[in-house]
C-alpha cells in the first residue's frame, strides 16, 4: 500500500514535469507521449498487479515480478541505441563544420 502511494505520487510528479516541458518547447509531441506512456503504465503495473500476472502467463514468463525488469531492459536497449544514433550523428555534422571551416581558412 505504501509503494503504490510513493510510486503514485512520483508518477503524478514525473507527468506534471512533462506537461510542463512539452509546454515549453523542451520535448516534442512523439517523446512526450513516449514517456507518458511509460510512466503511465508504472502506474497501472503498480495499482493492477494483476496485469503483470496477466501478461506474464500470456507471453510465458515463469514468474511474474520479472516480466517488468525483462520491459525495462528492452526499453533501456533501445533508448540506448537512440543515443548512440544521435551522437554519430552530431558527429558526423561536427566533422563537417570544421572541414568547412578548416577549408575556409586556408
Amino acid at each position: 500500500m505504501l509503494t503504490q502511494i510513493i510510486v503514485s505520487i512520483f508518477v503524478m510528479i514525473m507527468l506534471i514535469r512533462l506537461i510542463a516541458d512539452a509546454r515549453k518547447g523542451k520535448l516534442s509531441l512523439s517523446k512526450f507521449l513516449f514517456w507518458a506512456f511509460v510512466w503511465l503504465a508504472l502506474e497501472a503495473i503498480v495499482l493492477f498487479s494483476g496485469i503483470v500476472l496477466f501478461l506474464s502467463n500470456l507471453i510465458g514468463v515463469e514468474r511474474p515480478k520479472d516480466l517488468p525488469i525483462y520491459v525495462s531492459i528492452i526499453i533501456l536497449f533501445f533508448l540506448i541505441l537512440k543515443i548512440v544514433m544521435k551522437m554519430e550523428n552530431i558527429e558526423r555534422e561536427i566533422t563537417g563544420i570544421v572541414k568547412k571551416i578548416a577549408l575556409k581558412k586556408v
